[in-house]
């Protein structure tokens, strides 16, 4: 079934390394696939998954409210440094539950660009974007948010967001007294059972990175976001995806439970959770799912079903579009439920 499916993707030029784990009634399966010179992908490669990392923000403060030490219905402004009168409309303020699912009303970038500005950022050297995104901390990303506009009541629109959720995972380091990097890793580690799970790399691990490549198949410079300039990073393994899926197929920690409760639903039927995203397959087939995709070369998607004791997790070292990665798992699944 996965080895069918993974073949016939690898068959485009521009794809060089496809994971792909699936759990089936608790079993879980790990299947790694490469293409051309080089070694085969293991459990412990390191892969980037894009905007999947949003789905650890939303458990952590999920985690925040099960250690009581925030409501999803506070008002942000309660934990920013100094007044922000300008974080609500019409008297109706940004509630942390409206950061983690995408409907604050919050401008979707921190500074606004002109185009010649952002292009000459577009030229950047790899080591000087990556100083670019490095040097914007969350006291930048406080100071920006003074001149934010809403646009509308917050809770009533969803807008895709990175920088809403960047301002959570600043709030969240003020909530713990603690860098993100730190609480995610530890929650982990302790909760989940994984330990190579980050939301930045050290330099060996960097050395070991996989490449990433474009949509024409050509090898992308490894420029991580390490400020709060953009939205969240997270970098993992086929291995401990795994077992990231399983935990929330399980979902017996009670912050990833959480984290899966509906919060918000959009008129074409999907579902907001804490980040998660909640809605069923063609058949009716109920899912909770987040998919991904970097700037340097990444693809990603983790697919639960809860109702089926199933999951399906896909890492690719490709830009070739999410569509793609969609059909993969869509002839994945077509076998397995």
């Amino acid at each position: 079934m996965a080895q069918r499916a993974a073949e016939r993707y690898l068959q485009s030029p521009v794809t060089f390394d496809v994971s792909i784990g699936i759990i089936k009634n608790g079993i879980p399966h790990q299947y790694n696939f490469h293409r051309g010179p080089g070694a085969l992908t293991q459990a412990t490669t390191l892969f980037g998954l894009g905007s999947i990392a949003k789905t650890f923000v939303g458990i952590l403060l999920a985690q925040a409210v099960v250690d009581k030490k925030v409501q999803l219905d506070d008002d942000i402004r309660k934990y920013l440094p100094g007044n922000y009168p300008n974080l609500q409309y019409k008297g109706h303020a940004v509630r942390l539950v409206d950061l983690a699912n995408h409907t604050s009303a919050l401008p979707t970038m921190s500074r606004e660009y002109d185009d010649k500005y952002v292009d000459s950022i577009i030229k950047l050297k790899p080591a000087a974007l990556r100083e670019f995104f490095r040097v914007y901390t969350a006291d930048s990303l406080f100071e920006d948010m003074h001149h934010f506009t809403l646009d509308t009541i917050p809770g009533t629109k969803y807008r895709y967001n990175g920088n809403g959720m960047m301002v959570l995972t600043a709030i969240l380091q003020r909530v713990y007294h603690q860098p993100y990097n730190q609480l995610i890793t530890a929650f982990l580690k302790k909760q989940v059972g994984i330990v190579h799970t980050k939301p930045q790399l050290t330099a060996i691990e960097e050395k070991q990175f996989l490449a990433g490549h474009d949509e024409h198949g050509q090898v992308l410079p490894f420029t991580p976001d390490d400020g709060f300039r953009a939205a969240p990073s997270m970098f993992s393994t086929p291995g401990d995806m795994l077992q990231y899926a399983a935990a929330n197929l399980l979902q017996k920690n009670p912050a990833i439970r959480l984290s899966h409760k509906i919060t918000y639903t959009l008129p074409d039927g999907l579902s907001m959770g804490l980040s998660w995203r909640l809605g069923q397959e063609e058949n009716g087939i109920p899912f909770i799912m987040h998919t991904g995709r970097d700037g340097f070369g990444f693809s990603s998607l983790c697919y639960i079903y809860p109702d089926n004791d199933a999951a399906v997790i896909i890492l690719v070292n490709d830009s070739s579009g999410q569509e793609r990665v969609m059909n993969l798992k869509n002839e994945i699944i077509a076998k397995l439920l």
